[in-house]
C-alpha cells in the first residue's frame, strides 16, 4: 500500500517537472519571437497548466475507457487471471490472521466470566476443606492421648459446625477432657483453631465455654477471650501453621 501510493507521487512530480521544463521552453520561444517579459510568464502559465490539464484528462480517460479495455484483455492469459487471484486471497489470509490475532490478544471480557466464577469458587470450596482437614487432624493428635474416642468424635463434629458458622445446638454435649489438659490448654486450643478460620476472639471464646463447660466452668467468656494467647507451661501451645503430622 505505501509503495503504491509512493509510486504515484513519484509520477505526479515527474509528470509536473515535464510540465514546468515545456512551459520554461514556451516562454523562452515567446520571448525570442518578440514577447515582453510579463507575456512570458503568461506563456509558461497557461501553457503548463494546460499540460497539466491534459494530464489528468488522459488520466480519467484511462480509468474509465482504456482501463476495463486492457483488463479484458489481459484477462484471456491464464497467467494474469491467476497472479490477480493470488494477491486477493493473500490480502484476505492477512486480515484473517491479523483479526485472529487482535480476537487472541484481547478475548472478550464477558465470555468467560460465569466460568472463571465458578472455577474460583470451587478452588475456595477446596481450600476450606483442606483447611478443615487439617484443623480436624490437629485436633485428634492432640487430644487422642486426653480424651475418650466418643467425645473426640463430637469435638470433631463441633468443629466443622463451627468452621461453617452454623449454629451449635443449645443443648450440647459436653466435652470431657482428662485432668492433665488446663484451662490454657483449652485456651491455647481454641485459638489455634480459631486462627485458622479466621474467626474472632469473642467467638472463640463462646465456642470453648460450650464446649468444654466443665473443665471452663470457673472461667467468664471475657476472660477467656482476654487470655487466648496467655503465656505459661502447657500442654497445647500456640501454633498457626497446624502441620499435620506425617
Amino acid at each position: 500500500m505505501k509503495t503504491e501510493k509512493l509510486e504515484k507521487q513519484t509520477l505526479t512530480w515527474f509528470v509536473f517537472s515535464a510540465n514546468v521544463i515545456v512551459g520554461a521552453m514556451a516562454r523562452q520561444m515567446g520571448l525570442h519571437h518578440g514577447l515582453d517579459a510579463f507575456n512570458g510568464y503568461v506563456a509558461f502559465m497557461v501553457c503548463t497548466l494546460m499540460l497539466t490539464a491534459i494530464y489528468i484528462n488522459l488520466q480519467e480517460l484511462f480509468k474509465r475507457t482504456l482501463s476495463p479495455l486492457f483488463e479484458t484483455l489481459f484477462m484471456k492469459f491464464p497467467n494474469y487471471g491467476k497472479k490477480g487471484k493470488v494477491e486477493i486471497e493473500d490480502k484476505e489470509t492477512t486480515e484473517e490472521e491479523s483479526l485472529t490475532k487482535e480476537t487472541d490478544t484481547n478475548p472478550p471480557s464477558n465470555m468467560d466470566y460465569a466460568q472463571i466464577r465458578l472455577s474460583a469458587m470451587k478452588a475456595k470450596e477446596q481450600a476450606e476443606q483442606e483447611k478443615l482437614a487439617t484443623v480436624l487432624t490437629y485436633t485428634r493428635e492432640s487430644f487422642a492421648p486426653y480424651m475418650k474416642e466418643e467425645d473426640l468424635n463430637i469435638l470433631c463434629k463441633y468443629i466443622c459446625l463451627f468452621h461453617a458458622d452454623k449454629d451449635i445446638p443449645k443443648v450440647v454435649r459436653t466435652v470431657k477432657v482428662d485432668s492433665a489438659i488446663r484451662t490454657i490448654d483449652l485456651m491455647h486450643f481454641g485459638w489455634n483453631i480459631g486462627y485458622q478460620f479466621s474467626k474472632s476472639g469473642i467467638q472463640i471464646a463462646t465456642f470453648i465455654k460450650r464446649i468444654f463447660a466443665e473443665a471452663l466452668k470457673e472461667s467468664e467468656i471475657s476472660t477467656l477471650k482476654s487470655k487466648l494467647r496467655l503465656e505459661g507451661k502447657c500442654t497445647i501451645k500456640i501454633d498457626t501453621t497446624l502441620k499435620q503430622s506425617a
